[in-house]
């Protein structure tokens, strides 16, 4: 199996966005051939550029909220990509080297990264036999060479070389056509003054230079830097990257960005693209959190609390928080001083740890880093605790698990342990007390699930296949986990080894079913220490059970970002569009990890604190009287008499009124010690009455286009020209100026203070190029056309600018998609539907499906009508509400929300669309069953339709035309905010 790589827009837009701030950028090639080309970075064009994505004027791109709007002058061109955890941050600054070579020449970069394992996973990934296919398709003749900056070996005698990492990536040039130069290297590395530093190597690099440092100076290249809060700007890695190699360029990627010293004010620079994490979860771009917490259990339980670290001498404070007594120790003491329940337990080294968020705690006998003020408990380092959090995660596996395998497509499912004792995994011989403890608790759950299978009446040919892979399980049970800790990398044990690269560098074996001989590939439990929280991922984790709480406040997002990615199928496709969870198992120490993970979140989004404002809105939505609502909410208990939100009460109040919420949508992050998962259920009555419309809706078709020949596209040529697309590039001026306000005090006042005609002209060549580039046009046929138009409209080579040629590309795609309105049509595919969004793939009904799939909102004060299809009321938006509020009348049979994206009509520009409601309809009198298909726009007519609705709604439209040529009685309607469904309905039934 082979990982397939997919173009994502929102990683394009991120892309699309860094490159839009070169444009139009004076950057010379006359440099040096060694040299990145230079950008003249005191060019206009860059400021007016961010200003233009800030504002939100470049198509595609969302603009950037006024507080992120920063900029710092330290004559550096800086560059900020904000994209959450998960979304595939190494991915985009991977194409991004390759697209700033194509467009601007760049050939020469440093990827800075902060730790080994994030290097690491950086280099696997870029290695990957599935990247380079994928990269080479995008960009073809186009290679990447990445050279990873090592610790030198040292020589006692011989000649001292340069790095050779440093030596070939230096002398890359821009004569080697098609390459681009990639340096790999971490902080550590870059600080080292035995690699870095030294200046008496027997060697020297493009003709002068001896010393790493100045070598990579003179490159002039562009630095990547990953994960930009562990390089502040005082930071000792930056400022020598500053310093020494003093990069014209540095463009950071990174979930979190540092503060600004000791400021509340996040260190932006050049902020071009925000995906933050409520984009990221609202918008499936990452699976949804499901927390599972185990309850105390020990009523006895005992915990301390580190209070002090001294260094000189070495020494730390405990505090017994159930006594309040302070215990003075050092390292080789035992915790049992403070209380027996910690016997086994000693203080190994106090001082600098191997946890990058603790740099000045206390690492104990088992491994445990603790940082001042952090609590431990006795109960948790128990072994009869953490059987239970094995027990539950391994339950949690195994539900999951079998969903997946049982899917059309099959996806294997992982999950992960982080522990702290290496010694209880590995032991003296790969046998430590843990490691057998889990492998009892898995022999016993994989005989359970054999034992269900063979109690089943009826055995799928896939449910068969599930048994022989739990089977081949239980043959092997050390095959089925495997260990990762950086102290593995020195032990030349072969087994280990395996366990370690399979983890670490094969992505693509780990998350396949079976190995190349076909045998099954059993390993899906892996077992690391905390420190493997970043660096490594794998899209198939979905539980991750952290068997010791660190108790440190670092962020809840890093926690579950390990397990965060979307998952891929057995033939290597990521899988989007389904709402998907990744079950997060955590001791009772952590019971406000759920709350703490929304706030985190939240933190970027305006979080109302009142409903002042909005509650007249949401009154009308729900159709209740404001004074009604306010009362409700006030006796609930979720507001004060003022009308302020009571914060403990706003998770639940979220949940039962959803239409309050502007942060993350309902269901996203579940704690499931409160409330089920976010799921509703399918009654099973219900669905048998359209059962046989959800299987016709559900048959595969293909989309055919018309040809478009070269005269016709010539006559699209010669008619955009005709309509005048010259258009000369304008630079307004803005003046701010202090003026009186009418409540007396000083406000600033913005006006247009004039503007300036820029030259953006480019070459006959370059324009014909770039308009082939962004329309498919052969140059050829642009040429001709052009020549023709002329003979008849003389041409001002002025025409030949940036502005015109965006002009032209536009008005080229509205004509695109005029044309191709009614030229298109659907063809069946003979081949047969396996599991669709609500039946699995033997074509029963499933029992529940996700609740963010049919709606964000969900009401359990209305009461859900008869005849629908799901048993909750869920609903995305005032209309949708109303619709099903109305939809209870005879002429309807049953009536349900469709899935998202489960229908998935292909789209003639690209894409899918698919509809918002299924009905199955009768006649009074009971004859004549009819099958209705609506999609619902809450808006008040079709003029509020953006165009690309309009047309979604026209190949909607066409796609179940199809479908009633081909035998099923299919009626599609858009409906508008106007539109009564009752109306809709008995119109149709007549």
């Amino acid at each position: 199996m082979q990982i397939q790589l997919k173009h994502l827009p929102h990683q394009t837009d991120a892309i699309n966005a860094i490159c839009k701030v070169l444009e139009d950028v004076r950057i010379s090639s006359t440099n040096a051939i060694h040299q990145n080309p230079i950008i003249d970075i005191q060019d206009e064009a860059i400021s007016r550029n961010i200003a233009e994505i800030w504002n939100g004027d470049v198509e595609d791109l969302n603009p950037i909220p006024k507080s992120m709007q920063r900029t710092v002058e330290d004559g550096i061109l800086g560059i900020d990509a904000k994209l959450e955890t998960g979304t595939g941050k190494t991915y985009v600054y991977t194409r991004l080297m390759y697209e700033l070579n194509r467009q601007y020449g760049f050939n020469k970069f440093i990827l800075l990264v902060p730790s080994t394992p994030i290097k690491e996973g950086t280099k696997n990934f870029i290695e990957a036999n599935y990247s380079k296919i994928h990269f080479a398709d995008i960009y073809p003749n186009v290679s990447l060479k990445l050279q990873v900056l090592n610790a030198q070996k040292n020589k006692s005698s011989g000649r001292k070389m340069f790095p050779s990492a440093i030596a070939e990536y230096a002398r890359g040039t821009r004569l080697e056509k098609n390459r681009v130069h990639v340096l790999l290297t971490t902080d550590k590395m870059l600080l080292s003054k035995a690699t870095m530093e030294k200046d008496d190597y027997d060697q020297t690099l493009l003709g002068e230079f001896t010393q790493p440092y100045k070598a990579l100076e003179e490159t002039r290249p562009i630095v990547i830097i990953d994960e930009p809060h562990r390089f502040k700007r005082e930071n000792k890695a930056y400022q020598c990257l500053i310093d020494k190699i003093k990069p014209q360029c540095v463009i950071r990627f990174g979930a979190t960005f540092p503060y600004v010293g000791k400021s509340e004010e996040k260190d932006y620079n050049n902020l071009v693209y925000n995906l933050g994490a409520c984009e990221a979860f609202n918008d499936q771009l990452v699976k949804g959190v499901a927390v599972q917490t185990l309850e105390d259990a020990d009523a006895d339980d005992v915990n301390i609390k580190l209070m002090q670290v001294s260094h000189r001498p070495k020494s730390c404070v405990f505090r017994n928080e159930k006594t309040k007594k302070t215990f003075d120790l050092v390292p080789g003491d035992s915790l049992g001083i403070i209380d027996e329940s910690f016997t086994g337990i000693s203080v190994e080294s106090i001082g600098k740890s191997d946890d990058c968020d603790i740099s000045n705690g206390i690492t104990l006998s088992n491994g445990h880093v603790i940082a001042v003020g952090d609590i431990i408990y006795s109960s948790i380092y128990g072994t009869t605790y953490q059987e239970l959090m094995m027990k539950q995660a391994i339950d949690a596996h195994f539900v999951k698990e079998k969903e997946n395998f049982l899917r059309g497509n099959k996806i294997k499912t992982l999950s992960l342990f982080f522990i702290d004792s290496i010694y209880s995994y590995r032991g003296s011989d790969n046998d430590g007390k843990l490691r057998i403890s889990f492998e009892k608790l898995l022999t016993q759950k994989l005989q359970e699930e054999c034992a269900k299978i063979d109690q089943l009446d009826k055995k799928s040919s896939r449910m068969l296949e599930y048994k022989e892979y739990l089977e081949a399980s239980l043959k092997d049970i050390k095959k089925t986990n495997g260990g990762y800790f950086s102290e593995d990398n020195s032990k030349a044990d072969e087994d280990i080894q395996e366990e370690v690269d399979k983890i670490l560098r094969d992505k693509e074996s780990l998350i396949s079913f079976k190995n190349e001989e076909e045998q099954w590939n059993t390993m899906r439990f892996i077992f690391s220490k905390w420190t493997l929280r970043e660096g490594w991922d794998n899209p198939n984790v979905f539980t991750i059970a952290k068997l010791r709480s660190s108790g440190s406040e670092i962020s809840k997002l890093q926690e579950v970002g390990r397990g965060l990615r979307l998952p891929v199928d057995e033939f290597g496709n990521r899988i989007s569009g389904e709402q998907f969870y990744l079950n997060y198992i955590i001791d009772f120490t952590e019971k406000k990890f759920a709350e703490n993970l929304i706030n985190e979140i939240n933190a970027d989004v305006r979080t109302i604190t009142s409903i002042r404002g909005v509650l007249s809105k949401v009154a009308k939505d729900r159709g209740v009287d404001e004074n009604v609502l306010f009362a409700e909410l006030l006796i609930g208990g979720y507001v004060d008499k003022d009308q302020n939100i009571i914060e403990d009460k706003r998770l639940e109040m979220m949940d039962k009124y959803p239409e309050f919420n502007t942060g993350l949508q309902q269901g996203k992050v579940i704690d499931t010690t409160k409330k089920k998962l976010g799921e509703v259920k399918i009654r099973e009555e219900r669905f048998s009455e359209i059962k046989e419309l959800w299987s016709k809706i559900n048959q595969k078709y293909y989309l055919t286009l018309d040809d478009i020949n070269d005269e016709e596209l010539g006559n699209a040529v010669k008619s955009i020209l005709e309509s005048d697309i010259f258009e000369e590039q304008l630079i307004h001026a803005k003046e701010k100026r202090t003026t009186k306000g009418e409540d007396g005090l000083v406000e600033i006042k913005e006006s247009t203070a004039g503007y300036h005609v820029i030259d953006s002209s480019m070459p006959y060549g370059e324009f014909l190029r770039r308009v082939q580039s962004n329309t498919g046009i052969p140059m050829e046929i642009m040429h001709s056309n052009i020549i023709e138009y002329n003979l008849k409209h003389p041409i001002n080579t002025k025409l030949f600018n940036k502005t015109s040629m965006h002009n032209f590309i536009s008005k080229f795609q509205e004509w695109l998609e005029s044309s191709f309105m009614k030229r298109f049509s659907y063809k069946k595919l003979e081949v047969s539907t396996t599991e669709t969004s609500l039946t699995d793939i033997d074509g029963n009904v499933k029992k529940a499906i996700p609740q963010g799939s049919v709606g964000i909102m969900r009401s359990d004060s209305l009461s859900v009508p008869a005849k629908f299809l799901y048993e909750s009321f869920v609903y995305d938006s005032p209309k949708e509400r109303e619709t099903i509020e109305n939809s209870g009348i005879d002429e309807v049979v049953v009536f349900g929300k469709i899935p998202r994206s489960s229908i998935r009509v292909p789209l003639y520009y690209g894409g899918t669309t698919s509809p918002d409601f299924m009905y199955v309809l009768k006649k009074p009198s009971g004859e004549h069953i009819i099958n209705f298909i609506v999609e619902t726009k809450d808006v008040k007519k079709d003029s509020g339709l953006r165009n690309d609705e309009k047309m979604r709604i026209q190949s909607a439209k066409k796609f179940f035309e199809t479908l009633k040529e081909d035998g099923l009685n299919v009626s599609f309607e858009k409906q508008m905010k106007k539109d009564d469904i009752v109306t809709m309905i008995r119109k149709l039934v007549k």
